[in-house]
């Protein structure tokens, strides 16, 4: 008698909305795993495997495959995430085993194949993960099960990710208005090149390296390939100063917001600060923000509370910004 629950029901249906090639996860027919996209699957009844190799003792396997980065600039670390499992036989929830190999031929003959990492099981979400990829190798996802499909469905989703099988773009930078930048994509296969989007500012949007002159702050998406499968990651330049500077603080010795903190200023070995009143008098100044400041004048007497104004010299020759000016608020 089938055993189809609700659960079981929605499953199938949000799977089936996709129009999956539902028969391409046998052993002489792979389905490919593109990284970081869920994808549905089925340990379908026409999967007679009889596999029994690590911790897989099945009769029926789900055979995916997917390809490990071009090169890598880091080890070839990789997950298979497998959730949402819905695989319940007439006793309760059925036990999955799943593992990566790599294969000589047949997926699923055991003489050719070599484990790439540990063997999972259980009857719930599982994780599986390696740092001993190889690149530009295939490799072939193993998810077996005693369970009978003819009976009731066995499905649930599966996710590839890590550095050996996606891209990684580098790096997040903050620039002045002016400066460059390179950025970098590590991974993908440059047989196939890369597209940085948008175009904007950019020394050759299609190359793996590439130099930004930003005007704006502004996010990079690079596409590339591995494999049969399109993958992207992102990057941001943001465009503005080096320092954030505060509009405000509290020197009034409880412990908190006690300092005049520049945040990024202490590697302005030659920076300039002067801060003055409402009457132009000079108030603070300091060369170089070893120590920041704590709202006393000249005098080492405290100021009163009010609204004082600055001059920032940041004195780089790397970077030929003007003073920054504003104000600054002494609250007690």
């Amino acid at each position: 008698m089938c055993n189809f629950t609700t659960r079981q029901f929605l499953l199938a249906i949000s799977m089936l909305a996709g129009g999956l090639p539902l028969l391409a996860q046998t052993c002489s027919n792979p389905q490919t795993l593109c990284p970081e996209s869920p994808t549905s699957v089925f340990v379908l009844d026409g999967a007679d495997a009889f596999l029994n190799f690590e911790c897989i003792d099945a009769t029926h396997v789900a055979v995916l495959r997917f390809r490990s980065n071009h090169n890598f600039g880091n080890p070839g670390n990789a997950r298979v995430r497998i959730s949402q499992v819905s695989c319940d036989g007439e006793l309760g929830p059925d036990t999955l085993a799943a593992m990566v190999v790599s294969a000589s031929g047949d997926p699923c003959d055991p003489a050719g194949l070599t484990a790439m990492g540990p063997c999972v099981s259980g009857v719930n979400d599982l994780v599986w993960e390696t740092s001993t990829l190889v690149q530009n190798s295939e490799y072939f996802i193993l998810i077996g099960t005693q369970h009978e499909p003819a009976e009731s469905m066995c499905g649930m989703y599966v996710e590839l990710e890590g550095e050996g099988v996606t891209l990684d773009a580098c790096c997040n930078h903050t620039l002045i208005p002016g400066a460059s930048e390179e950025l970098t994509v590590i991974g993908g296969d440059p047989v196939f090149g890369y597209v940085w989007s948008p175009n904007f500012y950019l020394s050759d949007p299609n190359m793996a390296t590439t130099t930004v002159t930003p005007a704006e702050t502004i996010s990079y998406q690079v596409d590339g390939q591995i494999g049969e499968c399109q993958v992207s990651t992102s990057v941001t330049v943001t465009v503005g100063s080096p320092i954030r500077v505060p509009n405000s603080f509290t020197p009034n010795s409880d412990g908190i917001n006690d300092f005049w903190t520049i945040d990024g200023i202490i590697a302005f070995e030659g920076a300039r600060v002067e801060v003055f009143n409402r009457w132009g008098q000079l108030v603070h100044r300091s060369l170089g923000y070893a120590q920041p400041w704590d709202g006393t004048g000249r005098s080492g007497k405290p100021l009163t509370p009010g609204t004082y104004y600055y001059v920032i010299e940041l004195n780089d020759a790397d970077l030929p910004i003007p003073p920054e000016t504003g104000h600054v608020a002494i609250i007690r």
